[in-house]
């Protein structure tokens, strides 16, 4: 005989894995909103587990996929409701039942969103008789020719210059993919985290937050990874005609840890800012169109890097502790009475 417990955990499993497969029904056919009823896919996921538990939660997945197939087709479905909806699902809700610090549920999150990455591009092929990194590059030099165009026309540069020079890029792109797939699930985990954190309290269940933007500073083993990635390319990069897959990896390693380093230098200049500036949208607005510019993706690496061997806030707040001049004479009188 079936307990009232297993009932009622069956029925709000698959009540939510309807909810799921609205939502990824929703999030296919709307152009607009799509993008943003995704990152949603996996939180009824993670309420089954951490109501019910994770056996709850993979009986959902799999009712998702089957239920899913009936709008998206059999393949689009096992791929979004396998790798979005299960794996990230999964993964978050196992975390947050664990009660994982942010820092881990982003971590783990964006090495499994880069795997369910790495899935759909393995099986799209075989599955869907399509290759997606050949027509994630061809978009790239499509971009590229409409983006040239448009500098053209306003005058900025000739459009066979801008061609070349993006075109170049898109070839430095097939050799640092996989440091951008892993810079994209770091993005998109970080999407899933804002959402998970603006949905799951509402509904009374606690999500540990990420400290403050302002505060993010590089760790020392970054530095470690930059050096040890120059390293190697220059140790043995020297023949370019020969697929070196250490050097590969370290132009990968090298991609991914200057990226980093600029997102570190974005939090320390938003954080001097709002020293000057009250206001935190002011400040992140002119943080953002430092970062974007060229000189900013220059310079604010350098500054990262230094910051974390000097901690830049570190002086600014013994600056705010420090007491001022009247205070210390008013101590020093009492002291003195």
């Amino acid at each position: 005989m079936v307990q009232g417990g297993s009932v009622r955990s069956l029925a709000e499993s698959a009540l939510l894995a309807a909810i799921t497969v609205l939502l990824m029904f929703l999030g296919a056919f709307l152009p607009l909103a799509g993008f943003f009823v995704v990152i949603t896919w996996p939180v009824p996921v993670m309420l089954v587990i951490l109501r019910h538990g994770v056996r709850y939660g993979l009986m959902t997945v799999a009712v998702t996929v089957v239920l899913s197939t009936m709008f998206l087709g059999i393949i689009q479905a096992v791929l979004a409701g396998i790798t979005i909806v299960g794996l990230i699902g999964v993964a978050y809700g196992v975390g947050l039942l664990r009660r994982w610090p942010a820092s881990t549920l982003v971590g783990v999150g964006t090495g499994v969103i880069a795997l369910s990455f790495l899935m759909t591009l393995g099986l799209a092929g075989p599955l869907m008789g399509i290759d997606l990194v050949e027509q994630i590059q061809a978009t790239a030099v499509r971009s590229a020719e409409m983006m040239a165009e448009v500098y053209a026309g306003a005058g900025v540069a000739t459009p066979e210059d801008l061609v070349a020079e993006l075109e170049a890029a898109v070839g430095i792109m097939e050799t640092v993919f996989p440091a951008m797939l892993m810079m994209s699930a770091f993005l998109y985990s970080m999407w899933t985290f804002g959402v998970t954190r603006l949905i799951l309290p509402r509904l009374n269940y606690p999500v540990p937050a990420l400290p403050s933007f302002a505060r993010w500073r590089a760790p020392i083993w970054l530095a470690l990874v930059l050096l040890g990635s120059y390293g190697t390319i220059i140790v043995l990069g020297g023949d370019a005609d020969t697929v070196n897959y250490p050097v590969m990896l370290a132009e990968n390693a090298l991609f991914a840890a200057n990226g980093a380093y600029l997102v570190f230098g974005a939090a320390l200049l938003f954080f001097v800012l709002q020293r000057f500036i009250r206001s935190p949208l002011a400040a992140g607005g002119i943080t953002a169109l430092i970062t974007i510019n060229p000189i900013g993706v220059s310079i604010l690496p350098l500054v990262a890097i230094l910051d974390s061997g000097l901690d830049v806030r570190g002086f600014f707040d013994k600056r705010d502790t420090k007491p001022s001049n009247v205070e210390t004479e008013d101590r020093n009188e009492e002291d003195f009475k």
